[in-house]
């Protein structure tokens, strides 16, 4: 029986103890099982990302149950023991981890980022360096741009520009966006309809994406990120927040570095949004 090591905390939910499952894809690192009565994905990975819905398995472990393991293949879960073809994997004393954000605004320091952020000579998938988020006029900018608005038109329409645009496993624009939906929640600014229909739309448009970004930006709409990213919103100093910013940059292709664009755009709209309003609101108090 093989043992899982590390395993998100929510597939101690009752809904994870018995079913039927089937291998939706396999990768180098990881594969995905999904749930058929949720139609949700869980990552099994040999990897230390700590994702949402993710297990993590020793390497040797992670070869012998990934090897000869093709996508369709049924499995069958009973109290929390995952039946695979020639293997059984055991996630039921599994050390759990969360991918929760927590509720309310965290103490972000915004300058210690910012100069971070100026040595990320890495480019996304745009193909420009991550230090030139904030300066950039790119159109994946400009409808980060358009979400941090309150117009729900604008908001709408920056939807239909970013998601599923780019290539790879979780396109560019889908990054961004998660990055965007974790800013929303560091400086307070979340936006109930913005979560419901871009719910909406990714739960009722067939093709609107891939299936595994799709995951993690349903995820991303509930509070649940990877742990790398919530790490972010907990640095203090300097080297915290370079040591973060390098582990989020290995993450995928440019899905680290596409992360990181959207969430600092964010972060800088929302804070010239709210510099504009502290300034708006003075000189009204003056007349």
């Amino acid at each position: 029986m093989i043992q899982a090591k590390w395993i998100d905390q929510a597939l101690f939910e009752p809904t994870f103890i018995n079913g039927n499952w089937i291998v939706h894809s396999v990768f180098q690192h990881s594969f995905n099982l999904q749930d058929t009565r949720q139609d949700q994905l869980i990552c099994v990975s040999k990897q230390a990302a700590r994702v949402p819905k993710g297990m993590i398995l020793a390497a040797d472990d992670y070869a012998a149950l990934a090897t000869g393991l093709v996508a369709g293949t049924a499995l069958l879960v009973q109290q929390r023991v995952i039946h695979f073809p020639h293997h059984r994997l055991s996630f039921q004393k599994a050390a759990k981890f969360t991918t929760i954000f927590p509720a309310g605004t965290v103490p972000f320091d915004r300058e210690l980022f910012w100069s971070a952020l100026q040595s990320v000579t890495e480019k996304t998938g745009i193909r420009e360096a991550v230090s030139e988020t904030i300066r950039s006029n790119h159109p994946f900018y400009d409808a980060i741009d358009q979400l941090c608005t309150p117009s729900f038109k604008e908001q709408r329409q920056a939807v239909a520009y970013l998601v599923g645009r780019g290539v790879g496993l979780t396109p560019t624009g889908d990054d961004m966006l998660v990055g965007h939906l974790l800013a929303r929640r560091v400086m307070g600014q979340e936006d109930t309809r913005l979560v419901a229909y871009l719910q909406r739309r990714l739960l009722t448009v067939n093709d609107l994406t891939t299936d595994v970004s799709k995951h993690y930006l349903l995820h991303a709409l509930t509070g649940a990120f990877n742990q790398s990213a919530l790490s972010l919103t907990r640095c203090t100093d300097s080297a915290a927040f370079y040591q973060v910013i390098k582990e989020i940059l290995a993450i995928g292709h440019t899905s680290g570095a596409d992360f990181l664009a959207g969430f600092a755009r964010s972060i800088d709209q929302f804070q010239n949004n709210r510099n504009e309003e502290f300034i708006w609101q003075n000189e009204w108090s003056s007349l």
